[in-house]
Order: C-alpha cells, then sequence, then structure tokens
C-alpha cells in the first residue's frame, strides 16, 4: 500500500512506473531504490531465476508454467518467498524440474522467515535416470530440496507438490534452525524399494529415500499427504520440541522400511557427554495415519535405535510421545516397535492393520520375534507409559527390516517371500491402480503365484497388466517402462482433482481416502 502525505505538492503515483522503473516520487525530487520483494515481477521460462534469488527479489512464478533447472538454487535473504502467481489447485503450480542430469537438488533455501508455497518441485528420475554411485562424491547425495540450517529458522513449505527424486531425502529440514514449518504438501513416490520397485531401468541397488527427513527442532509437520515413499515417510534426527501430526504414509506399490522414524542417535541432541542420551524431547508424532496398502510398511512406528540398527546398542532415546495414530492396511510388517527408549508415552494409538512376513529372511540363526502391532524389549524401556496392547518381545525386536539375505533378481534386488496377507494386498493395490477394480479369487491367486515364484515384484505386475485389453480401454497405449511417470501422473491428477472440489487442501486422511475412492471410479 502507497500512503498519500500532505504536501504542498501532490504527486500522481504511477504503480508500474514504481514496479518496473523501480522510481518513487517525493515532493519535487527524485529517489532511486532497489526493488522491495513485494513488489517483485514474475519470471519467465529461460530467464535466470538465480540472479532474482540473489537480487533478494520474491522468485514469483507464472501459473502452470515449467521452469527447467540445471544447477541448484540458492536464496538467502530473510522473508524470501518462491511461489506460483495467483495459483490454487495443484495443476495450476508452476513446475521446477531438473534437466541436468549431473545435478540432484532443486532449491536449498536459508531465509529466515522465508516462505515456499505452490511449487512441483520434480527431480525427473525417470527420464534423466540417476547420478551413478562413483559421480556422487564424498560429500554424499544432498535432498531434492533442503530448507532451513544456520540462519533459516521460521520457513515454511506449504502447498507444494514433490515428484521423481533422484537423491536419499525429498524434503530436507536442515538442523541448526528451529521451527520450521512443512504442511500440505504432497509427495508422489521416493526412491526405490528393496525389491526394485520404484526403479528407472537404469539403475542398480539401492537407491531408497525419504519424503520428509526432519533434523531441526521445534518444527511441525503436518498435514502432509505421502505416497511411496521407500526409506522412511517423515524421520526424525532427534528434533527436539517437533511435531508430526494428521500425516498420511501410504505404502501403495513401494515397499516403505518406516513409516514415521524417531530411531536416531543424531548426536547434535545429545544431553550427556559420552553423546549416548538423544533428546527427543517435546516430540509429539500423534494422528498420523499409516497405510500398508499395497506395500510392506517394515515397521510403522519404530521407537529406539536398536529397532533399526543394532550396533547403536546403548544409545538412549528419552522424551517423546505416539499418540493417538491409526496403522492400517495388509502388508504391515510390524507395527510400533519400542528398544532403548526412557520417559516416553505411547498410548491411544490405533491397529486394524495385518502383518505378516518375519523380519530378516529364511533360516535365520537368531530369528526376531513374529510380527505384531505393538511389541517392546522390556529390559531397555523404562519408565515409559505404554498402551496395554503391548507385548514384551519373546526372542528380540532387534533390526526388523526385511532387507538381506533374499535371492537376488537378475538387477541384484532382494525378492524376499511375501506374508500370505502382504501378497494378497500387493496384487489387490495393483489391480485397483491400473484397472480400477478388485481382482477375483482366480487373478489374486495368479498374482500371489507370479510374486512367489519371483518372476515378478510389484512393477512388474503392474507392467503385465498396462499390456492388456482392460488397461488400454480406459488409458490407451502406455508403454510398461512409462510406468512411474503414468503412475504419478494417475496421483497427481486424482488429487488435483479432489481438492479443487474441495476448495482447497482438505485433511490428508481425507483427500487419501477419497483419492482410494477415485481409483476405483474409472
Amino acid at each position: 500500500m502507497i500512503h498519500s502525505y500532505r504536501r504542498r505538492v501532490m504527486v500522481d503515483w504511477d504503480l508500474n512506473m514504481l514496479i518496473n522503473k523501480r522510481l518513487i516520487m517525493v515532493g519535487l525530487g527524485c529517489l532511486l531504490l532497489p526493488c522491495h520483494p513485494a513488489f517483485s515481477r514474475e519470471v519467465n521460462p529461460g530467464d535466470d531465476l538465480q540472479a532474482v534469488l540473489n537480487r533478494g527479489d520474491d522468485l514469483v512464478l507464472a501459473k502452470g508454467k515449467m521452469y527447467e533447472i540445471t544447477q541448484t538454487l540458492t536464496c538467502k535473504k530473510p522473508g524470501q518467498k518462491i511461489y506460483t502467481k495467483n495459483a490454487r489447485f495443484p495443476s495450476e503450480y508452476a513446475t521446477l524440474r531438473l534437466v541436468n542430469p549431473e545435478e540432484m537438488m532443486i532449491l536449498n533455501a536459508s531465509c529466515e522467515g522465508g516462505l515456499i508455497e505452490k511449487v512441483v518441485f520434480d527431480g525427473d528420475r525417470y527420464h534423466i535416470s540417476v547420478v551413478p554411485k562413483p559421480k556422487i562424491g564424498g560429500g554424499g547425495q544432498p535432498a531434492l530440496v533442503r530448507f532451513g540450517g544456520h540462519g533459516g529458522d521460521g520457513m515454511a513449505v506449504r502447498d507444494c507438490v514433490f515428484m521423481n527424486t533422484r537423491t536419499w531425502s525429498t524434503l530436507k529440514m536442515q538442523q541448526g534452525a528451529e521451527k520450521l514449518v512443512a504442511e500440505n504438501n504432497l509427495f508422489l513416490g521416493a526412491g526405490v524399494d528393496p525389491r526394485g520397485n520404484g526403479r528407472d531401468l537404469n539403475e542398480e541397488p539401492f537407491a531408497w529415500a525419504d519424503a520428509i527427513s526432519c533434523a531441526s527442532s521445534n518444527s511441525v509437520i503436518r498435514n502432509n499427504l505421502i505416497i511411496d515413499p521407500t526409506d522412511v515417510g517423515v524421520v526424525l534426527y532427534a528434533a527436539a520440541g517437533t511435531v508430526v501430526e494428521d500425516n498420511v504414509v501410504a505404502a501403495i506399490s513401494r515397499e516403505s522400511m518406516g513409516g514415521v522414524n524417531m530411531v536416531d542417535k543424531y548426536q547434535l541432541y545429545a544431553l550427556n557427554e559420552e553423546k549416548t542420551l538423544i533428546s527427543y524431547r517435546g516430540v509429539k508424532v500423534r494422528n498420523n495415519m499409516i497405510d500398508a496398502f499395497g506395500g510392506r510398511i517394515h515397521m510403522m512406528l519404530p521407537v529406539g535405535c536398536v529397532v533399526w540398527v543394532p550396533h547403536w546398542r546403548g544409545n538412549i532415546l528419552t522424551g517423546g510421545e505416539v499418540t493417538g495414530n491409526i496403522l492400517d492396511g495388509g502388508a504391515g510388517g510390524y507395527g510400533i516397535v519400542a528398544h532403548g527408549i526412557t520417559d516416553w508415552k505411547i498410548i491411544g494409538n490405533i491397529s486394524k492393520a495385518t502383518y505378516s512376513g518375519l523380519a530378516e529372511y529364511g533360516e535365520h540363526p537368531n530369528p526376531p520375534d513374529d510380527p505384531a502391532a505393538f511389541l517392546y524389549d522390556a529390559p531397555s524401556v523404562i519408565d515409559c507409559t505404554l498402551q496395554p496392547e503391548f507385548v514384551p518381545a519373546k526372542r528380540h525386536i532387534e533390526h526388523l527390516l526385511r532387507t538381506q539375505f533374499a535371492p537376488e533378481d537378475a538387477n541384484g534386488y532382494q525378492m524376499h517371500d511375501y506374508g500370505e496377507p502382504e501378497g494378497i494386498a500387493v496384487v489387490k493395490a495393483a489391480y485397483l491402480e491400473m484397472l480400477g477394480r478388485a481382482p477375483n479369487r482366480q487373478e489374486v491367486a495368479e498374482g500371489i503365484k507370479l510374486l512367489a515364484s519371483r518372476k515378478l515384484n510389484a512393477d512388474g505386475l503392474r507392467r503385465q497388466l498396462m499390456t492388456g485389453v482392460e488397461f488400454k480401454k480406459y488409458f490407451g497405449e502406455v508403454e510398461p517402462e512409462e510406468l512411474h511417470p503414468f503412475r504419478v501422473k494417475l496421483w497427481f491428477d486424482i488429487c488435483d482433482k479432489l481438492i479443487r472440489k474441495n476448495g482447497g487442501m482438505p485433511s490428508a486422511v481425507t483427500l487419501y481416502k477419497e483419492a482410494l475412492d477415485e481409483l476405483g471410479n474409472k
């Protein structure tokens, strides 16, 4: 807003002159000022986006446009914003898409109080593939998008869409910052599972990935819909004080090793000199839905180091809460498992899931407990409040991941046996996604037989369905190699339609359940 001033000389303010020429007339004189972010102009594809950010301007993207990213964008000015102008729904968001095969990160943002809103971030994994491991370098992979870090307190990422990440994490909430917010976002696939589902046809094992990786304190991760992560849906690196609430993590076609993880001994949050007591104080994981709908979730809500990494024994995580979460789906591995924790409250969680498929594989000399909804290691869970459904482990609950020792397929992926309920869930999900219906009894039996023979994984089953008349009736000719771009578009279009119907982002649970219904309405 431009204010009037009581002066003898009244000036007609020309807003176009103010924005385009950055010229403000004051009295009889004039003053040149740098362009304020509030007046940043809309940029076009092909413009130098980094130059805009370097000036400290907001990056205002054009509705529905595609911007090709060849080098990681960075922004550091407090209050800076990146958003799509006048966009309301995902199909109107501008897209920042990686096109450089050597690049892995789209955005590295560390601007205090900054906002990233209504943008599609596309790593384009299935067209430019992944960076070969020898070329990654000693620093490891970056995330697709990273925000926060030193100088990045109070940043928010809202109403964005993330897809086709090429790295270990899709959205990293960087340590060194606090009060970050990630809410109302869509995540459509991240990485490759142990069986090779999600794989680009050129890549080698293993490249599983998180949707959200959070190491920032006192932050909020709220109302995100996360489809098909392969490492973890939301992982907390201690992140003391952080709240994870009202999210959905769903394994539709790929396995995810964790739903929401509280297993890391990040020493930034150590409470003792030995750095073995790690603060999860103030962490609240509540009212989330974890759904092993069509892919195994090895542990839905793991709490404590040893369930994930046995050689981290002796590290104790202290002070968090896990309440009011819903565990669902026919392909569950283990539900909530707790080991090596003190002063936690784990109550009011509901399990509707079916659990099968022992962790590890084959004739293991020291097998863990059978899959169950609520398991804990009694000697190492101290001064905790647990809901009554918890039962103490009889053998052990160390390393409950199913990622080793199985026969490998031709590409080097682990072809573990399927638990019976797990196999049924995988087949049903494939038919729903590809054909919009449930399989009949014979189709279930044939699908399970193919999975058990190790001739096909869940992706292979879908590709087989894509060659049939029924699929082509709905979608026309789609090359089986284009499975994952097809699936991303399918989910994107459905979510866009439902967000429009709801007038904006509804609750993640509502969006997810309506999307599953929509899959069946071909």
